[in-house]
């Protein structure tokens, strides 16, 4: 049947006709605001348009409000989904809406990688399965990126207790060179404004550093500007998410590389995985990683198919 879209606020609802109460898929997504959950959102409600299902996409006014996703969880089980994708602001706000949701037979389905599977049984969710970068390993390949550099490098974390932020941390942690030493370790919350007042703030005390991995790109664009405006051009910049921003940063040589997990690839995966399970709810296997690569200049010059998702 044709679907028709209807726009409210920031949540969009395609649905078939005559089907205004009930839908097939809840999506639950952070802020649009954010060039990465914008991307997200775009995959989303470019592949709702194709999967012959009503879904249902929510997002966030402000990146991270726990409690306005909380609240849109609430009102998506007000529309009895049979399924929710959900992308958690963190692991503690949607519990208890996903907590009834389990009890109430809707399949629910982890985007971004922000509920492992033990953390969803632990809490007593029944999540089907995970459509994400593989987070440890996109760290592991912003190490394997800065293997022949020595010296100082800058770490800065995403959100408190954020598990991607945690896993991939650790992932460059665990793989760097001996020939690299990290001197400071600090928490930006995703935001670009504190990631620069961070760096302004490590350069104080290490105006030597040559290597800065963000856990996100927005962080390592703030980075990248507190650098150029105190005169450090040489230093390693590295992010991860493969952004809009990003890549104009890297086409600019203002930033060296960002890890790129491939956001519109992941939400089209999400649906379309999620959309085969309510057909035939087959067991997976809980992890279904999506493609990364290390975007640069010269990556983004090449042939790789992947490019066609990164937007």
């Amino acid at each position: 049947m044709k679907n028709i879209i209807f726009t409210c606020f920031l949540a969009i609802f395609l649905t078939a006709c005559g089907q205004k109460d009930k839908v097939d898929i809840a999506v639950l997504s952070n802020s649009m605001s954010n060039p990465y959950w914008k991307t997200i959102y775009d995959g989303a409600s470019d592949t709702a348009k194709t999967l012959g299902k009503s879904v249902y996409i929510q997002t966030l006014a402000k990146v991270g409000d726990a409690e306005e996703q909380a609240n849109q969880c609430e009102n998506a089980l007000l529309r009895q989904p049979k399924a929710i994708v959900f992308a958690a602001v963190n692991q503690v706000n949607l519990i208890p809406c996903l907590q009834k949701a389990t009890h109430a037979g809707v399949v629910l389905v982890d985007m971004d990688g922000n509920f492992s599977k033990a953390d969803a049984e632990k809490n007593g969710l029944n999540v089907a399965f995970s459509v994400a970068s593989n987070n440890y390993d996109l760290g592991k390949l912003a190490a394997e990126y800065v293997k022949e550099i020595t010296g100082k490098v800058l770490v800065i974390e995403g959100a408190v207790g954020s598990y991607p932020s945690i896993q991939r941390v650790a992932g460059f942690r665990d793989n760097i060179p001996s020939t690299l030493t990290v001197v400071a370790t600090l928490g930006g919350d995703w935001d670009m404004l504190k990631a620069a007042n961070i760096t302004n703030d490590t350069l104080t005390t290490h105006p030597d550093l040559t290597v800065v991995f963000a856990a996100n790109d927005q962080m390592a664009l703030g980075a990248v500007e507190a650098l150029a405006t105190k005169g450090h051009t040489n230093v390693t910049v590295l992010g991860v998410d493969g952004n809009i921003d990003a890549v104009k940063a890297i086409k600019e040589d203002k930033l060296t590389a960002s890890m790129a997990q491939l956001p519109y690839l992941m939400a089209k995966q999400a649906l379309e995985k999620t959309a085969a399970y309510l057909d035939n709810p087959v067991p997976v296997n809980y992890n279904q990683y999506v493609p990364i690569l290390a975007l640069d200049k010269a990556a983004l010059e090449s042939k790789n198919d992947l490019l066609q998702y990164v937007r």
